[in-house]
Formats: C-alpha cells, sequence, structure tokens
C-alpha cells in the first residue's frame, strides 16, 4: 500500500471518530476532542494529496534543514510539514483555509475556554462545514466518501443553548473569544465559488411520523436512465420551511433586543428586502394564479403574506444593530 493510501485511511479514522466522539450522548469533553481530531484528519488528507501528486514521494512532506537534510525530532524521527504549510503548498480554496485556520486558532489558543456558549457554537458551525468540505475533497481527491461508513454529519442537537453572536455580553468573554468572534464575523462575508463552506447550520423541523404517511406530499419518481433506481422525493411544505409569520418575526426580535422600535424593525426589513430572500422569507400566495403572476412579473400582489425562518430571526438580530441605533 502507497504512504498516501495508509495516510488517507488514517485521516478517515480520524474524521469518523471526531464524528463519533461528538455525537455522543454525554461526553463532558466533546468539544475540545472533535477540533483535536478533525484537525489530525484534515493534516493527514492535505499530507496524503501531496504525496499523490508527488508520486508518493515521502521527501515531498518532508521538512529539511539548511544542510538539505531532513529535520527531526527528538526521537530522532524527520518531521514533516504541519498543516498551514499543506494548505499553502496545495494552494487550497481561500474559504476552506479559513474554516481550517479559524479551527485550528480554537484548538491552539481557546481549548481552555471550551465549556461556554459561544464556543460551543463556533465549533458547531464550524465543525458542520469542516465535514462538508472534507467530503467533498476526500471525494475528488481519492474517489471516497464517508457515506461508505454510515456517516451522519454533526447531531442536530435537542438541548444546544446557543446564542446568537451579537446577543452575548463580549464584554464579559475572554478577550481570546472576543477575537475569535470578530475573526469569524469578517470570514463570514466571503464566498466560495468552489462549493465550500465557512460555517454552516442545521436547521430542523420535527414532526409526528403519522403526518408521512396521512398526508400526500410524497412523490415516487423513477430515472429513466436506470429504471431499476427509484427516487422518494419527499416534498416539504412552505410552512415547515417558513414557520414564522410577520407578527411572530417581531415577536422573536423584540424578545432579544427589547429596545427596538417597531417601525425601525420593518425600515430594516423594507431596506434589505428581507421579504424577497428566500434564504429567509417566502410569499404565502393564496392562488396558483397570483405565484404565476409573481413569477413573470416579480410583482406581488397586495396583501399576500410573507412567512420566515429562524435563519431569519438570527440575521436580524445579528445585523440591525450595525444600522440602526438601539437606546
Amino acid at each position: 500500500m502507497k504512504t498516501s493510501e495508509k495516510l488517507v485511511d488514517n485521516s478517515i479514522s480520524a474524521a469518523l471518530s471526531a464524528i463519533e466522539i461528538y455525537n455522543k450522548p454525554d461526553f463532558r469533553y466533546r468539544n475540545e476532542i472533535f477540533t483535536i481530531l478533525i484537525i489530525n484528519a484534515w493534516e493527514l488528507l492535505l499530507k496524503a494529496k501531496i504525496l499523490l501528486d508527488k508520486g508518493d514521494d515521502i521527501n515531498s512532506i518532508y521538512v529539511f534543514d539548511s544542510h538539505g537534510n531532513p529535520k527531526t525530532n527528538r526521537n530522532n524521527t524527520p518531521l514533516t510539514i504541519e498543516i498551514v504549510g499543506a494548505t499553502n503548498e496545495l494552494d487550497i480554496d481561500h474559504t476552506l483555509k479559513d474554516n481550517l485556520l479559524t479551527l485550528i486558532e480554537i484548538r491552539d489558543t481557546a481549548i481552555h475556554f471550551i465549556n461556554n456558549n459561544p464556543v460551543d457554537y463556533l465549533i458547531y458551525s464550524l465543525g458542520v462545514a469542516s465535514l462538508k468540505n472534507y467530503q467533498k475533497l476526500i471525494n475528488d481527491w481519492f474517489g471516497k466518501s464517508l457515506l461508505e461508513y454510515h456517516f451522519y454529519i454533526l447531531p442536530m442537537g435537542f438541548a444546544h443553548h446557543f446564542q446568537t453572536f451579537t446577543l452575548l455580553e463580549l464584554e464579559k468573554e475572554p478577550e481570546i473569544i472576543q477575537n475569535l468572534l470578530a475573526n469569524i464575523s469578517a470570514n463570514q462575508e466571503k464566498k466560495s465559488e468552489n462549493g465550500f463552506h465557512f460555517s454552516c447550520d442545521i436547521e430542523i423541523n420535527l414532526r409526528s411520523a403519522k403526518k408521512i404517511t396521512d398526508d400526500t406530499d410524497m412523490v415516487v419518481a423513477v430515472n429513466p436512465d436506470s429504471p431499476d433506481a427509484i427516487t422518494i422525493v419527499k416534498t416539504q411544505k412552505l410552512t415547515d420551511r417558513y414557520p414564522l409569520s410577520n407578527d411572530e418575526l417581531w415577536q422573536k426580535v423584540r424578545s432579544a433586543l427589547p429596545q427596538l422600535k417597531q417601525n425601525d424593525f420593518y425600515r430594516f426589513v423594507r431596506e434589505f428586502k428581507i421579504k424577497d430572500n428566500k434564504q429567509f422569507s417566502d410569499y404565502n400566495f393564496r392562488y396558483r394564479r397570483l405565484e404565476e403572476d409573481y413569477i413573470n412579473t416579480g410583482k406581488v400582489a397586495t396583501g399576500t403574506p410573507s412567512l420566515f425562518n429562524e435563519d431569519c430571526v438570527r440575521f436580524i438580530i445579528s445585523e440591525i444593530p450595525k444600522f440602526i441605533r438601539i437606546e
């Protein structure tokens, strides 16, 4: 077996261990160990890719001294390049690199601040994105998939007490947490054109299992190119994706920002075109004709209500203090 293949196998083992640790029902050191393991998985994967590109030449991942000899550690084992050097060697996507560098920073400098809500949320959202990025690259580079190992992304927790960043009393947090949040906020503005993610959220809506059979929104489709391949498509209702009315949205925002004036809230929604952004909202058309008119003309019939999701709540709470002074 080639060295690159061994590194890939070890990388997958580290990634699966990270997922397994995070998914344990009660594991008090989950965040710290997850961060260590997922960075280890990435370092092994990146080194495996360098070896693959260099014909499995082990020298391609060694660190050399000024005389051209491999540097060694105290056990006289050759030193290999660290993860940041590996990302530079491969010139990877900037969003992917920002995600890794942030996780490394948490591992290296914030490990003793893990047991608080800000860092819990950081590791959760960064970890989800990191695993999605990992799945993409290990498939692109080595034709492997974590799905082969019954891979499930980080749990859609029932009891997370995550807080929106702007609601945190940051002046009470250690300076290192404030710096992490500032860096993450800046990086979230960046976009990747290659399908990589800096941070991700998982939103889940629970419903009674009985309704799956009672409702009629289950569609079975057959792929014409492969008659044996049957796909079951579950069409999600609009109210499942956008469960909040306009008034419910306002109430949630006001509970987080009690000093916010309602007129300022509506002005922000209007100026930022929240109702036209399907990431946050969608129109609840009473008739298909009204929806078709909107598709054809871009104009919404008067009186058409809008529905909103929790992402919209978080976005407004996070962004509105930047544009409207709240006494």
